[in-house]
């Protein structure tokens, strides 16, 4: 992965997109080309906005010696405990206020009784999901300074943040805390590249990188095992074709390639599971382009959601409410094809914006802008990364973060210099 100017990552979603169009064609019979154009122009468009202004940037003309963040490791032991306390504070609300006994229900029922009934939000359930993802800062500081900060401190900051995305699966207990730390180190690996790094630290070797995805599509398929056990009858087969039916509801797709019997029954089961759910959108933007689009709205959903409905604003009309639209079919089907196009370039621009900045300035606010355009940029490839509320929450605890470190700064600053 150690391209010359670094621009390589650019590509990365492009097998994604062939693996997830030679799958879908594979076991239904029928291949997507609409969606594999659809996504070839996405990439394009976001390249040319991003090629356009990167060249505006010079070349840095010497390494700078000054770090781009701070390798102080108080702040990460800050997040840490808040994230920690976070989602302390979750269980707080969800077990003792709610009276979700995740012990004796588990954890996909725990989840479906969180989503029944109206319940007023209490302090502990307010500040546990904004600093939810706290974690996330102390392990993309930990990928950025990986050669600055020495083996024992990065392994317990890494061991904790991966605990408290355990915890935060748990007591949330869906699958976008993982999908979302895994955008993220991506996102932290590219900004490696702008500050003339490798992308990848030695530890990451292809062997552990592959490790990791064995671990996530394990735990994607553990969450399916457990949603079989607590709401079907625990046979693999009938959940498969329950869910694959449901994803492929008002299409001509059939779902008839579940394994009956055998040894490796439930494990292909399960994996057809993660898969299909992973790739649906492949389908669904397939159908927004043969209809030109639904009655109904897909990219302001998530934003409404976690903001705009709280402050008494009315939701326009739905689309393809629950499932993984990606985000060129979501703004294709929102604003058409100029739309799309538009947003992809100036997308693509503003990520050269940050890039350039982290390049030649290391302006520390960079670091962290770009690590969240670029995992948006990987998102996009699954669903409008604004429709997933752990992605808006933590962009927003991020802004949060950064004001407050300005301030505090600030405070320190002034008070250095009026007492020396």
């Amino acid at each position: 992965m150690n391209s010359r100017v670094g621009y390589a990552w650019l590509l990365l979603p492009l097998p994604a997109v062939l693996g997830a169009f030679v799958y879908t064609g594979w076991v239904f019979g029928s291949y997507s080309w609409g969606y594999l154009g659809l996504m070839q122009l996405w990439i394009l468009a976001f390249i040319l906005g991003f090629g356009l202004v990167a060249a505006i940037f010079p070349e840095p003309q010497q390494p700078r010696s000054v770090p781009v963040i701070s390798a102080d490791v108080r702040w990460d032991w800050v997040l840490l405990v808040l994230g920690a306390l976070a989602v302390a504070a979750l269980f707080y609300d969800r077990y003792f206020l709610r009276g979700i006994d995740y012990f004796s229900v588990g954890v996909a029922k725990g989840r479906a009784l969180l989503n029944q009934g109206d319940h007023d939000s209490s302090v502990f359930s307010i500040f546990g999901n904004f600093f939810l993802y706290s974690y996330l800062f102390p392990l993309i500081r930990s990928i950025i300074l990986w050669e600055e900060r020495k083996a024992g401190l990065r392994f317990v900051i890494m061991v904790i943040a991966l605990l408290e995305l355990a915890g935060v699966t748990y007591v949330m207990g869906g699958r976008t805390a993982i999908l979302l730390t895994i955008t993220v180190c991506l996102g932290s690996f590219v900004a490696r590249r702008f500050l003339a790094k490798s992308y990848r630290p030695t530890f990451f070797s292809f062997r552990c990188l592959s490790l990791l995805a064995a671990v996530a599509l394990i735990a994607f398929g553990l969450f399916f095992w457990f949603r079989s056990q607590a709401f079907g009858d625990g046979n693999s087969l009938s959940y498969f074709l329950n869910i694959c039916r449901h994803l492929t509801r008002d299409t001509l797709l059939v779902c008839d390639f579940g394994v009956q019997s055998g040894p490796w029954k439930d494990l292909a089961n399960y994996l057809h599971l993660v898969l299909l759910y992973g790739v649906h959108g492949t389908w669904l933007s397939e159908e927004i382009l043969q209809v030109h689009g639904s009655a109904g709205w897909i990219t302001p959903q998530g934003l409404f959601s976690v903001f705009f409905t709280r402050l008494g604003m009315e939701a326009p009309p739905a689309a393809y409410e629950g499932f993984f639209v990606p985000a060129p079919a979501s703004l294709l089907n929102d604003f058409g094809f100029s739309g799309m196009l538009c947003f992809a370039v100036s997308f693509g621009a503003v990520t050269a914006i940050a890039a350039g900045y982290l390049k030649s300035a290391r302006i520390n606010f960079a670091v962290y802008t770009l690590v969240f355009a670029v995992s948006f940029w990987f998102l996009s490839f699954l669903i409008f990364p604004t429709n997933i509320p752990g992605f808006v929450i933590s962009a927003v605890l991020g802004l949060f973060l950064w004001g407050a470190h300005l301030i505090l700064t600030t405070i320190k600053m002034l008070i250095t210099e009026r007492y020396p």
